[in-house]
């Protein structure tokens, strides 16, 4: 059965996994050794040493950076100074963007410099930091290519690293750090190697706002945020508008969201309006500015996980969410949808999905991926946003 540019023996389901359309081997591909001076950054040993914002390479979940001052920056650079200055640092930070390629190169040579990177956070591993993760695979059915050991954490200014890879054509994608940002990205292939350009997405980019849950803390490492989770059992781009401590409703990021080619909104701020009066001003005008300009995509209002009883404020900031719901639906809006963290974890043992009783952990992001997936996947197959 088709989804998405997908086979699937049955309808899709969470974390099921299944191949592109496209083979692997399929398409153009061209050697390495054979790509024309101008397109290379070096060639030393046997190696051609390529810049990833180059032609080869396919750049998600922000915009290209050749369109965007140069910089890997999760907003619009030109125009830092509409938005907060921890906005505006953060979205430095490359949460959510990824790197894919094709390539039958057996080993890789990867070389990053980064900048920006959010240190001193004693809660998160330094993978998750300022780390990167790097998978095979195409469609749904991508593998982990991790070590035993960390790896891609040299420091958090460079980084240095031979990845052994699986013989064969194969499609790599590389999820990018959620605490750094990312000054430059090169990737040395062998020049008999073959390099081509990726496999086809199943949707436009899902966009998701929220607070430093959503940026991805505290998972280990980029692959394992909640978001990078979804997008990659829907085999799509992510746009993380994740800002630690710093997501409070700001029209400008609104904005942002609402000129992006998206097929859904996640919509998951609302802890770091720690007073629900700040949540109440500036909730349903969020939502009302990307519904504007996305008058028939599904948006998730989605509530911030906890792992004990619920306090007041909790559920004050609750209910202004369903009150949100409440509006637009009487407003009209078929497509929006309201997720309760009450179904993210199981009852029993709830402290084993959070690293501070404030953010999940690996286990955390995972059953949030879970909870959230059904109503995703089935408000986009109804949408008919699958291409």
């Amino acid at each position: 059965m088709r989804r998405g540019g997908l086979l699937f023996m049955n309808d899709w389901v969470f974390g099921e996994a299944a191949d592109s359309e496209t083979k692997v081997s399929e398409g153009n591909f061209v050697t390495a050794g054979k790509i024309a001076a101008e397109h290379i950054r070096r060639r030393e040993n046997g190696i051609t040493y390529l810049d990833v914002t180059s032609a080869y390479f396919q750049i998600g979940g922000i915009t290209h950076p050749s369109k965007n001052g140069n910089a890997f920056y999760r907003l619009d650079v030109t125009q830092k100074e509409k938005y907060s200055p921890a906005n505006a640092e953060l979205a430095n930070c490359t949460a959510g963007a990824t790197v894919r390629f094709r390539t039958d190169a057996s080993v890789l040579k990867f070389h990053a410099l980064l900048h920006h990177a959010v240190t001193g956070m004693n809660h998160i591993a330094n993978r998750g930091v300022f780390g990167f993760d790097i998978y095979t695979g195409t469609g749904t059915n991508r593998s982990y290519c991790g070590k035993s050991m960390q790896i891609f954490t040299d420091s958090p200014e460079q980084c240095e690293e031979e990845l052994v890879l699986p013989g064969g054509k194969k499609e790599i994608q590389i999820p990018l750090p959620m605490y750094a940002g990312v000054r430059e990205l090169i990737i040395g292939l062998p020049d008999c190697a073959l390099i081509g350009l990726p496999t086809e997405r199943c949707c436009l980019p899902i966009a998701f706002y929220g607070s430093s849950i959503t940026q991805g803390a505290c998972a280990s490492r980029p692959g394992n945020v909640y978001s990078n989770i979804l997008c990659r059992a829907l085999n799509t781009d992510n746009l993380n508008l994740g800002f630690s401590g710093s997501a409070v409703g700001e029209q400008p990021v609104a904005a942002y969201i609402a000129a992006r080619e998206i097929s859904a909104f996640v919509m998951d701020y609302d802890y770091n309006a720690s007073n629900p009066v700040v949540l109440r001003n500036t909730h349903y005008d969020f939502y009302k500015t990307v519904r504007a300009a996305h008058p028939s995509i599904p948006i998730l209002l989605v509530t911030h996980p906890y792992y004990a009883q619920e306090n007041a404020a909790d559920m004050e900031r609750k209910a202004v969410i369903q009150e949100t719901y409440r509006r637009a639906a009487a407003d009209g809006d078929r497509n929006i949808y309201y997720i309760d963290s009450e179904n993210f974890f199981l009852p029993q043992m709830r402290d084993l999905y959070t690293v501070d009783n404030l953010h999940p952990n690996d286990l955390g992001h995972f059953f949030i991926a879970r909870a959230i997936f059904p109503t995703l996947y089935n408000a986009l197959k109804a949408g008919d946003y699958f291409v």
